[in-house]
């Protein structure tokens, strides 16, 4: 009966036996027993110790790397500009002028147009060489297409060139600096054949060291108002770098300037005339290499820190006193309407004694 009832029943409640776990595959327990590679397990530490540097070298980098790459993009070059032999120049200062301006934009570029994250952005020293620089440049430029005439008024040429040196504020430099340099070529080419007026340097020599010294002036006065100030900053503040390198700049131009146009200056090989010459080549010589690793304005002895702006101050007074003082003696003086020859009164005097 019992096997009658169970008939009866769904096969769903029909008791089953359970089934059996399927066995273990063989590869699977001899994994259990297994032990890492030690080549994985090398690979492993370095790829782990290669994350590891890579992100200390990224944080190194950035408190480090970025204060270095500033002190790095901090080039001065004031070394003797060289005209190579093979150029032909007509105007020895335009050669000077071209080659300058040629090596400001081939060498650091233009500090002031950097954008606010590049390491130039936060240089002092540089961005005042290079306004000095241009503001020197575009004088000396003027001053010449005063003296080159063409039909009674400045050179064309020499007036653009003059006005693109003029830095403007959020203007790029490099365009006006390659036009300048355009502009400078042409009436050089033109003075050299004989299309516009040629001026030679005894004409410009005179012009000139009246220019530099006054610069020497202007810039003697400002380094003079900042060792009287208040000292703002140790060793120096940031105005005081900025007006030790603007002088410094102008006194490179103006050495540059003076030596070419010395070279080929017939009127100095007058022995007073060289020998002033020398001396003010030399006093600015003096001026334009000056270049202290730290700018320092301190007013106390001197024992550590010696102060480089009244160091520039004297080497600007002996450029001024030595510029003005050749300019003095190129300048021919013309004696004055009314005036009798003083030797020939006292030669005349002397025969009246002599006659009885």
């Amino acid at each position: 009966m019992t096997a009658a009832a169970a008939a009866k029943l769904p096969k769903a409640y029909e008791e089953k036996e359970a089934p059996r776990a399927p066995e273990t595959p063989p590869h699977f327990i001899a994994l259990e027993y297994a032990e890492p590679s030690p080549i994985m397990v090398g690979f492993q530490k370095v790829w782990r110790g290669f994350k590891r540097f890579v992100i200390v070298a990224a944080i190194v980098g950035a408190i480090v790397g970025y204060p270095a790459a500033i002190v790095l993009s901090s080039t001065i070059d004031d070394r003797t500009i060289v005209i190579p032999p093979e150029e032909n120049w007509a105007v020895p200062s335009i050669a000077i002028a071209v080659h300058k301006i040629a090596r400001e934009l081939e060498g650091p570029g233009w500090a002031s147009n950097r954008p606010a994250w590049h390491p130039q952005a936060r240089l002092t020293a540089l961005p005042a060489w290079q306004a000095g620089t241009a503001e020197a440049l575009s004088q000396h430029v003027d001053l010449i297409s005063r003296i080159a005439l063409t039909d009674g008024a400045p050179d064309a040429d020499l007036a653009i060139a003059s006005r693109l040196l003029v830095e403007v504020d959020d203007e790029k430099m490099r365009p006006r600096l390659t036009a300048a340099a355009q502009a400078l070529n042409r009436f050089d080419t033109r003075a050299s054949r004989g299309l516009a007026m040629r001026p030679m340097p005894e004409e410009i020599l005179p012009a000139e060291l009246a220019l530099f010294a006054d610069w020497a002036a202007e810039d003697r006065a400002a380094l003079s108002d900042l060792i009287n100030a208040e000292q703002a900053g140790w060793p120096a503040s940031q105005a005081d770098i900025a007006a030790v390198y603007r002088a410094k700049s102008r006194a490179h131009i103006a050495h540059e300037m003076f030596t070419a146009s010395k070279a080929k200056s017939y009127q100095l090989g007058e022995t007073r005339l060289a020998v002033a010459a020398q001396r003010t080549q030399a006093a600015w010589a003096r001026a334009a290499v000056m270049k202290p690793l730290l700018v320092s304005n301190q007013s106390d002895a001197a024992t550590l820190t010696p102060n480089h702006l009244a160091t520039m101050a004297f080497f600007l007074l002996e450029a001024e006193e030595a510029s003005r003082h050749l300019a003095a003696l190129m300048t021919p003086v013309e004696p004055e309407a009314g005036t009798t020859d003083t030797a020939a009164l006292e030669t005349s005097g002397a025969e009246d004694t002599a006659r009885p």
